[in-house]
C-alpha cells in the first residue's frame, strides 16, 4: 500500500506545471552584487546595501532605505523594469525589516507596488496596479505581498517597486528589504517555500 501511495504522489508531481520563475535580477541582494540590477530613487533619502540577511547568510544581505525628508508622506524606493505578458497574473512579494535604532522614529510603512507600461522599456502611460502597505513590527522580518495584478491588454513591461515610507516630516525612518520576488501567479497544488528556507509545511512522515 505504501508503494502505491508513493507512486501516486510522484505521478501527481510529474504532472504539475513547472513553477513560475522569479523575474527580478539579484532578488536576494547578494554580497557580490549588492544593489546591482536595481534602480533607486534617493530624492528623499538614501538607498544602500546592508550586510543583514534575512536568513543570516554570510554571502548575502539586504536593501536598506533611509528616508530623511523635511516633508511628510515621502519615500525612498528601489525598482526594476521587467518584461510581462498581457493577460497573465503577477504578484510582487518579499520580506522587510525595520530596525529598532535610536536615530530614527520608524513612523511609516513598507510598500510594494506594480505599474504596467505599453512599451518594453517601461515607457509610455502607466497603468497602476496594486500597492500593498504594511506597518512594521520592529526588529522582525515580515512578509509583504501585493494582490494579484493582471497585466492589461497591450502592455509589454512593468516596474516593480519596493518602498520605505515616511509619514511625518523630519521624522526619519529606516527599512530593509530582502528575498524580493515578482512572478506569474500560479495555481499549483504545492507552494514549496524552498527559496525562503521555510519547510514547515512539509512532512517527513511516510504514509
Amino acid at each position: 500500500m505504501r508503494r502505491v501511495v508513493i507512486v501516486t504522489i510522484v505521478a501527481l508531481v510529474l504532472a504539475l506545471p513547472a513553477a513560475a520563475q522569479n523575474l527580478l535580477v539579484n532578488p536576494g541582494l547578494d554580497t557580490a552584487d549588492q544593489l546591482d540590477g536595481w534602480i533607486c530613487n534617493e530624492v528623499n533619502g538614501t538607498a544602500s546595501w546592508n550586510a543583514q540577511d534575512r536568513l543570516d547568510s554570510p554571502t548575502s544581505g539586504s536593501m536598506q532605505h533611509d528616508v530623511t525628508s523635511s516633508s511628510s508622506n515621502r519615500a525612498v524606493w528601489c525598482a526594476q523594469c521587467v518584461a510581462v505578458t498581457a493577460g497573465l497574473d503577477y504578484v510582487a512579494s518579499g520580506w522587510f525589516f525595520w530596525p529598532d535604532d535610536p536615530d530614527v522614529s520608524q513612523d511609516g510603512s513598507a510598500r510594494a507596488s506594480v505599474w504596467f507600461y505599453p512599451n518594453d522599456d517601461c515607457s509610455g502611460t502607466a497603468e497602476i496596479g496594486p500597492t500593498e502597505s504594511v506597518s512594521p513590527t520592529l526588529d522582525t522580518w515580515l512578509p509583504i505581498s501585493t494582490d494579484v495584478a493582471t497585466a492589461p491588454a497591450m502592455v509589454q513591461s512593468a516596474i516593480v517597486f519596493f518602498l520605505t515610507w515616511q509619514n511625518v516630516a523630519d521624522q526619519p525612518v529606516r527599512g530593509r528589504f530582502d528575498d524580493l520576488d515578482f512572478r506569474v501567479s500560479s495555481d499549483l497544488v504545492f507552494d514549496d517555500d524552498f527559496e525562503t528556507g521555510d519547510t514547515s509545511r512539509w512532512s517527513t512522515v511516510v504514509p
